[in-house]
């Protein structure tokens, strides 16, 4: 029987690194108990560069195992063949529901309210949805049209009085420029005629004062009628039947509030500022509701806000059923990048060695189910929820290591299962 032995700078690191060992557990108690932060990461940083040495070890002897003839334990992976696939990233915020119409409607008028309308009751646009006793403006209004029709009736008659005037001074015109006639019957049929004129302008002013007058008491008469601004449901009843409201300042009547077209709202870092524009792409989750719709931005804001280094986003949602409200907890991926071809791996087969350079292993001298480990550094670019672009190092159609990829050694003997 063949005997291993190994070397004593070997025995002498393995010795050293428990020892060592027991002493960084006790550091690194102190460390999580201080909340050290930097030195937490120089304790990652530390533990790393002893797997890779032990890595680096492992190997050796594995080398000078096989090299000796010992069979080597062989280990049993799981495989990924690369292909080119698009890969999205998105960028996770928080949002709140808001809509374009959510209002208090107010009284213009003085007076007793006498309401229409309760909560939850849907209106339309132009709706009555209450009264303000008018005080007496209603009967000021008829009274004032009547007196525009007496004051038309009198323009009328003016008129016609005045077509007969113009009529006579032609007629007389005409005979004096003939010589026919008195200069006196000229210049009487001249004179009638220009009062006439006169008078009918005198007439048309009393028209117009008398329907501003009831113009101005329309006015007024109208202010007294609450109507719907927009279609919606009324959320809240502010001032109750009966009660006195006033104009000035103006009193709440009803929240009216529009469930049809709402928007999310939410605040996104500066980062994105490049990468997020009007028709970007976005699902937004509404957790209460346990649903989930697919929009687009509407609005990027133009303003950087200095407290939160954050712009403002709109987007419009449909709001089928009315189950949306306003102030609803909105969950909101942005879908900030996109490459159609690209080559990913999932995260946790991705690994950082000592020095903060990334590797994953994958599968060469495939024969059959039997391989050799080979470890490959890469470069990375976007990551996604589950997966990460590789944009250096590997392939279409290389075989990366998945399950059982992580204590594996460079040229390690392995088994894809």
């Amino acid at each position: 029987m063949k005997k291993i032995f190994l070397p004593l700078a070997l025995l002498l690191t393995l010795a050293a690194c428990k020892k060592e060992g027991a002493t960084q557990d006790k550091t690194l108690e102190a460390l999580i108990k201080t909340k050290d932060v930097k030195g937490l990461q120089a304790y990652k940083d530390r533990q790393k560069a002893k797997m890779d040495s032990l890595n680096n070890i492992m190997s050796e002897v594995d080398k000078n195992l096989s090299a000796l003839g010992v069979s080597q334990t062989v280990g049993y992976v799981s495989v990924q063949k690369l292909q080119q696939s698009s890969f999205a990233h998105n960028v996770e915020i928080q949002g709140n529901v808001t809509t374009d119409q959510d209002v208090n409607v107010q009284s213009q008028f003085n007076g007793t309210l006498t309401l229409y309308v309760k909560e939850g009751q849907r209106v339309n646009k132009g709706q009555v949805i209450g009264r303000i006793a008018d005080g007496g403006l209603n009967d000021q209004h008829k009274q004032a049209l009547i007196q525009v029709s007496a004051a038309n009736s009198q323009l009328q008659q003016v008129k016609s009085q005045a077509n007969l005037s113009r009529i006579t001074y032609e007629k007389q015109s005409a005979l004096w420029k003939q010589k026919i006639g008195s200069e006196y019957q000229y210049l009487q049929a001249k004179t009638n005629y220009e009062s006439a004129q006169k008078q009918i302008a005198a007439a048309q002013s009393q028209v117009a004062a008398t329907q501003k007058a009831a113009d101005a008491i329309r006015a007024n008469l109208v202010k007294t009628t609450i109507v719907a601004p927009f279609s919606g449901v009324i959320d809240k009843v502010i001032t109750q039947n009966g009660q006195a409201v006033s104009a000035a300042p103006a009193t709440d009547i009803v929240k009216l509030i529009s469930l049809g077209v709402m928007r999310v709202e939410a605040k996104v870092p500066e980062t994105y500022l490049a990468n997020v524009k009007p028709g970007t792409s976005v699902e937004i989750n509404f957790p209460a509701l346990n649903k989930s719709i697919k929009s687009s931005v509407r609005l990027v804001g133009n303003y950087i806000d200095p407290a939160t280094r954050t712009f403002l986003i709109q987007i419009p949602v449909s709001n089928e059923g009315g189950y949306i409200k306003p102030n609803l907890l909105a969950q909101i991926k942005i879908q900030d990048y996109v490459n159609p071809s690209a080559l990913q791996i999932p995260a946790q087969y991705i690994y950082e060695d000592a020095a903060h350079k990334t590797y994953v292993f994958i599968a060469t001298n495939i024969n059959g189910e039997n391989a050799i480990a080979k470890k490959v550094y890469v470069e990375t670019g976007q990551k996604s929820e589950n997966s990460v672009e590789i944009t250096q190092g590997l392939k279409s159609g290389d075989t990366v290591i998945t399950d059982g990829s992580k204590n594996l050694t460079e040229g390690q003997k392995i088994k894809i299962s």
